[in-house]
């Protein structure tokens, strides 16, 4: 289980950091899909490994919810928005070096909080975490909502990810109620970029931050 784990949470983190460096909006999709796909497999590797079948439920749910119907939710609300070009000042090696950076002090804040864990996924706490914080860090850095909101999604399966691990399995009904409120936001994000869009003809943050005052 160890070897399992630490290997697909390895894959998600390189995805992720591939997520930072892509700059088009349909490559960002495609790498959350992957990056959903391996925790989906995760949660799968625990249940059957741990003999909990309400994961392998889980992983299944997991599966539909984010590699299929959350990037369609997000593929509409993209639909008719301008690819935006790279401008001055911004680099997607110089986020990619912030990224690396949360790596590290993922581990500098985890490990000595996994050091005497005695579960077979402890080793593989660090990586998740680092995830979370990544998404975090392209939530806030987003150059539009559409980014923010894709940011926020990679977070939550950081927090995913690191709750699997650092439990060795959450019960099911606990992650039915975490993937509801997950849909939930994401259908009301849908909404407001909707109307972003109506009224401002943009979603761009620079542009939404002119019209202020």
């Amino acid at each position: 289980m160890t070897a399992t784990a630490n290997l697909l949470v390895f894959f998600g983190l390189v995805v992720t950091l591939l997520l930072v460096w892509r700059q088009s909006w349909p490559g960002r999709l495609r790498l959350f899909v992957a990056q959903s796909v391996l925790l989906a497999l995760l949660a799968g590797a625990i249940g059957w490994f741990a003999e909990k079948p309400a994961l392998l439920v889980v992983s299944i749910v997991f599966l539909g919810l984010k590699a299929w119907i959350i990037p369609r939710i997000l593929w509409r609300m993209a639909s008719g928005t301008p690819v935006r070009p790279l401008g001055p000042g911004h680099s997607s090696g110089v986020a990619l070096l912030a990224a690396g950076a949360l790596v590290v002090a993922a581990y500098v804040i985890i490990l000595p909080v996994t050091a005497t864990a005695t579960l077979p996924t402890a080793g593989a706490i660090p990586l998740a975490f680092a995830m979370a914080l990544i998404g975090l860090f392209v939530c806030v850095t987003g150059r539009d909502v559409l980014g923010q909101v894709l940011g926020f999604l990679v977070f939550e399966n950081g927090i995913f990810g690191l709750a699997l691990l650092a439990t060795y399995g959450l019960p099911g009904l606990v992650e039915a109620g975490v993937f509801l409120d997950v849909l939930v936001i994401v259908l009301l994000m849908e909404g407001v970029v909707m109307q972003i869009r109506r009224e401002h003809d943009s979603i761009d943050v620079d542009r939404l931050r002119e019209l202020r005052g």
